[in-house]
């Protein structure tokens, strides 16, 4: 075999190399994170991917290399607008996959998140869109996480951590936070309690230790933090 000429040996190694499934759960780790403000470090992602740190350094190198991230003077790690438009699409098949699982299969509402993490790399777009459409084009995840381009402008400002509710208030759910949905366990607990989007509940007590004792249909619900955190509300 001939040797490469050593331009088109360079241009060769920059070539952007396609995206694997561990590459798009970054990108979708990203842009989840972003979505709820939360600052992007590389500590906190490979927490949140149960990555270790070097793994996710050599990675996150590849993804700025490749265009779709880009990580600032402070470390901190954004996506690129290519980056974000990959992130979408693959937060909308995977939101859309769980409505499917649920409806179409009768899988249980604490058991689609893991199923659509697997489905969401290998489904066409043309599936994803006729899925939509069969659906209805719902505008959010059972868990209540906005699907992109279903979604309707809205003033999230209205939404809230039920931590920060104050005793007396009677609040709405409306979604799970974005880490909640990789926690089984939490899950199974808020499908266990009802404590699910479209459900109303009132604070009626904080405790000096910071649990929330709740009234939800007519029971008594007492939460800790963890719980609490990873609810977001609004006024009901």
């Amino acid at each position: 075999m001939s040797p490469v000429p050593g331009g088109l040996r360079a241009v060769a190694e920059l070539r952007p190399m396609p995206l694997t499934s561990t590459t798009e759960d970054y990108l979708l780790a990203i842009y989840g994170m972003r979505a709820e403000a939360e600052p992007v470090i590389n500590a906190r992602l490979a927490e949140r991917l149960q990555v270790a740190a070097p793994t996710v350094s050599a990675t996150l190198d590849r993804l700025a290399r490749d265009g779709h991230i880009w990580i600032d003077e402070r470390r901190q790690i954004y996506l690129t607008l290519g980056g974000e438009r990959v992130a979408e699409r693959l937060a909308r098949r995977h939101r859309l996959i769980e409505h499917w699982l649920i409806r179409t299969l009768g899988m249980g509402w604490a058991e689609v998140h893991e199923e659509a993490d697997r489905l969401e790399h290998s489904v066409s777009e043309e599936l994803t869109e006729r899925i939509s459409a069969s659906l209805g084009h719902p505008a959010t995840c059972p868990h209540g996480l906005p699907i992109p381009g279903n979604y309707p402008e809205t003033d999230v400002a209205q939404f809230f951590s039920l931590s920060q509710a104050e005793p007396g208030q009677e609040v709405r759910i409306v979604r799970l936070s974005e880490p909640a949905e990789d926690d089984g366990e939490l899950l199974r607990y808020f499908e266990e309690k009802q404590m699910v989007p479209g459900h109303t509940m009132t604070v009626r007590e904080i405790t000096p230790s910071g649990s929330m004792v709740l009234v939800l249909d007519g029971e008594t619900v007492v939460v800790d933090e963890r719980v609490a955190t990873n609810l977001w509300v609004m006024a009901a």
